[in-house]
């Protein structure tokens, strides 16, 4: 075997060796995630990945938030931010988050096209409870956590302590 073949073997055996660990359910040209370990189907499929830790607030329902107005208010606040200069919008947003939770562009944009009578994040809220009745403060807090919302995050744990964002 000459050198060409081992070193294209070689280079073949670290291309594979570097491909990321995926489940069955990854497809091989979606993006892999190595912060949760997962693709898009898979969070799609099964949600977030669930938080190790939940005392306190990381097993409560997400219903609990629309109870507690000062601190929706605050989180109404932060990521149902007016558009910037232009019409950008900002990351980590109402908008970024309901992607998170796998609802649809349009479902957004349907969303705040309703304000200012109506807070996009606040729909947003009642419809992953209507959809999902299980929804957590721990995978809101995963979510916020997962879009670098450090803000939204300390806003979220005046409702208590331990809530989970890894």
């Amino acid at each position: 075997m000459g050198p060409g073949r081992c070193l294209l073997r070689a280079l073949l055996l670290l291309a594979l060796a570097s491909l990321p660990e995926a489940s069955q359910y990854c497809g091989r040209l979606e993006y892999w995630n190595p912060d949760n370990k997962c693709c898009s189907s898979c969070l799609q499929r099964f949600g977030p990945p669930p938080c190790p830790e939940l005392p306190g607030l990381g097993s409560q329902p997400l219903s609990r938030l629309l109870d507690e107005l000062e601190v929706l208010e605050e989180l109404i606040v932060l990521l149902d931010p007016e558009p910037g200069p232009g019409g950008g919008m900002a990351h980590g947003t109402t908008r970024h988050l309901a992607a998170r939770y796998g609802l649809p562009a349009a479902w957004s944009t349907f969303a705040y096209s309703l304000r200012p009578s109506r807070s996009p994040l606040r729909a947003l809220i009642e419809m992953v409870v209507a959809r999902e009745p299980s929804a957590s403060l721990g995978q809101l807090g995963t979510h916020l956590a997962q879009l670098g919302r450090a803000d939204a995050l300390r806003v979220l744990s005046k409702l208590g302590s331990g809530v989970c964002w890894a």
